[in-house]
């Protein structure tokens, strides 16, 4: 199964649902949304509507230290995506995070600090390659995000791709790159059990659209 979706509602949520099959929920990565959202969004969804969710920024800017604080952040993300149903939680780390010896042993301490109840784990480490990322984590069962257009899919049953735009947020594919990433999630729709292909530039609503176009030809 493929979904391709948007990271956050670039349009009205009540419309959001009749374009795009799924949602990675990025709130979350600023603060964690009340019960009552999570129980609009959950009545309001169409059947078979997948969801996914960022998990709080200051995690990954933390190097992802095991800290007292960073702990009542992880369980509350956790309690909430344990509500929403999210198929995937996806922590993220900026740029300047670059693979190390101190870095790698970092990251897969974090990840065997992790409750067992989170649904599938998956880092988006854009200053690493995704082989680094799964390396890192050893045994862990771990996905690593990639940008279909600099990485091919890592091995697994589940692919997530997370794209953030050609020159960051604020750029758009051209419509090279976008047939680029539709034949991507067609080869990957075939191989793989599960799959997430988000947007996350700033014209996400018009690169997503674009891929699903491509996808129903």
């Amino acid at each position: 199964m493929l979904y391709v979706a948007c990271s956050g509602f670039p349009v009205p949520v009540s419309r959001y649902w009749s374009l795009f099959p799924a949602v990675e929920i990025s709130d979350t990565e600023l603060g964690i949304p009340g019960a009552g959202t999570v129980r609009r969004w959950l009545r309001e969804s169409p059947e078979g509507f997948a969801f996914t969710a960022l998990a709080p920024k200051e995690l990954g800017e933390s190097g992802f230290a095991k800290t007292k604080e960073n702990k009542a952040l992880v369980q509350a993300f956790a309690d909430f995506a344990d509500t929403l149903g999210a198929q995937a939680v996806v922590f993220h780390a900026p740029e300047e995070f670059e693979p190390s010896k101190a870095t790698k042993s970092a990251v897969k301490s974090f990840v065997g600090w992790l409750p067992d109840a989170l649904p599938q784990v998956v880092l988006d480490l854009p200053g690493w390659k995704p082989a680094d990322v799964l390396a890192a984590c050893g045994k862990k069962n771990v996905v690593a995000a990639y940008d279909p257009l600099l990485d091919d899919a890592p091995p697994g049953d589940i692919v997530y791709m997370r794209l953030p735009g050609p020159a960051g947020h604020r750029s758009r594919y051209d419509e090279e790159a976008v047939e680029q990433i539709a034949e991507h999630c067609k080869a990957v729709r075939d191989e793989s059990d599960l799959a997430f292909c988000v947007f996350r530039n700033i014209d996400m609503q018009a690169n997503a659209t674009g891929v699903l176009e491509l996808l129903e030809k």
